[in-house]
């Protein structure tokens, strides 16, 4: 157990360590000299990098012990090369190391993501596994459902952990973003207004998702939209020149381009940032903006590549939207029927009219118009999302009463007010199309619940408070720090209760550190000279050997020029 656990400890502050690496050479070739971005950001940047190298060796790799460990190295490497020639903010980095100690708690976890063993885990196994596949969406529901964070995952199975570090993505993304967060408190050419904003997000965002084995495939892009808004909140700041709009709003849209790796439907929170992309720049620069060849090709390849894993996957560009799908011209593409029935439970799903014990009859009757609303409020409003709206506006309560006392009568703006009300009519423009489309916080509806309700109290607070004030940040400090004891105390109860769960019990820590894992029963067979794994009783395949297979029966596999394709019979 102790040596699991030194070993589990020192893997992962080696890939954190890499990670910043691939980050610093990422900023530097794209972003090049950018005075907003600070080293943990720039580390989201290496984790970002790592899905462009991932998605680019997948076609022709599988991505095992060697490969990985040729990636993790290489990234030791460039942060080494850039800190012996003084490029690495010390401080910077020792904020990123005290974040990770702090945190890591969080990150000893014996119960996985929900959907963990029905496609995280098996996609991220694949792609270790082997290289590129056609037809994956066939072998089982799982394989449908793709993002740039199984992609992720696989470049961190390594020696001696094997898939017990696939969980770090999501681990990462919470040391770089609440230790990027904390630097940019500090910065002294932010507005009160974006200062605002992060320190209640700060707060919000540790103590509501503490739980690290919620975070699955859904919190990596809520918490990098958030990101690309703070940004974006950066050019409501007085007298900024071209260059320094450029640089805001080219970090904006690299986050919001990220998560729609994570899950296309996060595209609509590009909305934010475009419009006041059009308000604040002039004709000229725009042009000018848009010639930025190498930022316009990192965003473009990663966008291409959404559709492309979507499209080998399932046969659809965009799965399961039906009309991006060529059901009838590839062979090894999902059926038809399958997609549409899909579509629906989806829509179904988020709009509340499917749920733990009870199910709608009728998904095409009940997601037309405005059928679905009244139960949504009933089913779903009043537990979770009345649940979410509470805990902000008790965070937001208590930075009012905390901070009351340093009300100014009147105070000189550090920002424009107009951008603020432009964001705003964006912000509910997003929260409109979530709403009608996808109502679930799952399907990114906690940052723009968020955002709806924090902007007029961010705006509020701003025009009262003096942030350069030392009374003010010391206050904004005492409540990070009463975040990160009730981050940990949170998770101590979590652990004690999981220590304490009994061997024979499902999510139990007989292999602490490590996260528990289903035995699960399964027929190996040869096919094509390839072994597959076919699971038995009809459960999820957790970590059965690539490649996981639910019923080989109806499937016809076959190899043409040295790639697989798994087609229908």
């Amino acid at each position: 157990m102790i040596l699991n656990t030194l070993i589990f400890f020192i893997l992962s502050l080696l890939i954190l360590l890499s990670t910043i690496g691939y980050g610093l050479i990422f900023a530097g070739k794209i972003f090049q000299k950018n005075n907003y971005l600070n080293l943990p950001l720039k580390g989201l940047l290496g984790i970002f990098f790592l899905y462009i190298i991932s998605a680019t060796t997948h076609l022709i790799l599988p991505h095992n012990y060697i490969h990985n460990t040729i990636i993790l190295l290489i990234g030791i490497l460039f942060l080494y090369n850039y800190y012996i020639r003084g490029l690495v903010e010390k401080k910077h980095l020792n904020k990123i190391l005290i974040v990770f100690v702090c945190l890591f708690l969080g990150f000893i976890i014996s119960k996985t993501n929900e959907d963990f063993p029905y496609y995280h885990l098996p996609n991220s196994l694949q792609f270790s596994s082997y290289k590129l596949e056609f037809g994956l969406g066939n072998l089982n529901h799982g394989f449908k459902h793709i993002s740039s964070i199984f992609l992720i995952n696989s470049v961190f199975y390594l020696p001696f952990v094997n898939i017990y570090l696939f969980n770090i993505t999501n681990f990462l993304l919470q040391v770089f973003f609440f230790s990027g967060l904390i630097i940019l408190i500090n910065k002294d050419n932010l507005n009160t207004f974006s200062k605002i904003i992060i320190s209640i997000a700060f707060v919000t965002y540790l103590v509501k998702f503490y739980r690290l084995s919620e975070y699955g495939a859904d919190y990596l892009g809520q918490f990098l939209v958030l990101l690309g808004f703070i940004f974006a909140s950066f050019s409501f700041s007085k007298k900024l020149n071209t260059d320094q709009k450029k640089q805001i709003f080219s970090c904006s849209l690299i986050f919001i381009v990220f998560a729609i790796t994570t899950k296309f439907l996060y595209a609509i929170y590009a909305i934010i940032p475009i419009i006041l992309f059009i308000y604040l720049f002039k004709l000229n620069e725009i042009i000018k903006y848009i010639s930025d060849i190498k930022f316009f090709l990192v965003c473009l390849f990663c966008i291409i590549s959404v559709f492309f894993f979507n499209f080998t996957a399932t046969g659809c560009f965009l799965y399961p939207v039906t009309f991006t799908c060529l059901t009838d011209t590839i062979d090894w593409s999902i059926s038809e029927s399958t997609i549409k029935s899909l579509n629906l439970h989806y829509k179904a799903w988020s709009k509340a009219g499917v749920g733990a014990g009870y199910g709608i009859s009728n998904h095409q009757e009940y997601i037309s118009g405005t059928n679905w609303v009244d139960n949504w409020i009933e089913k779903y409003f009043f537990t979770k999302v009345s649940d979410y709206i509470l805990v902000v506006l008790f965070i937001c309560l208590i930075f009012t009463f905390f901070l009351k006392k340093n009300f100014l009568i009147k105070k000189n703006l550090d920002f424009n007010v107009k951008p603020v009300i432009i964001s705003y009519l964006s912000i509910l423009i997003v929260f409109l199309l979530w709403f009608f489309n996808f109502p679930s916080l799952r399907y990114a509806g906690y940052t723009i619940v968020f955002l709806v309700l924090i902007v007029p109290i961010s705006l509020f607070l701003a025009k009262r408070i003096n942030f350069n004030s030392k009374n003010v940040i010391k206050k904004i400090n005492v409540l990070i720090i009463l975040a990160i004891f009730i981050f940990n105390l949170k998770n101590i109860q979590r652990l004690n209760k999981e220590l304490n769960l009994s061997i024979n019990e499902h999510h139990n820590f007989s292999n602490f550190p490590f996260f528990w894992v289903d035995e699960v029963k399964y027929n190996k067979m040869l096919i094509e000279n390839k072994y597959f794994y076919e699971i038995i009783n009809n459960s999820s395949c957790w970590n059965v050997p690539s490649t996981c297979i639910k019923n080989l029966s109806y499937l016809e596999i076959k190899k043409k020029n040295n790639y697989f394709f798994y087609k229908r019979k």
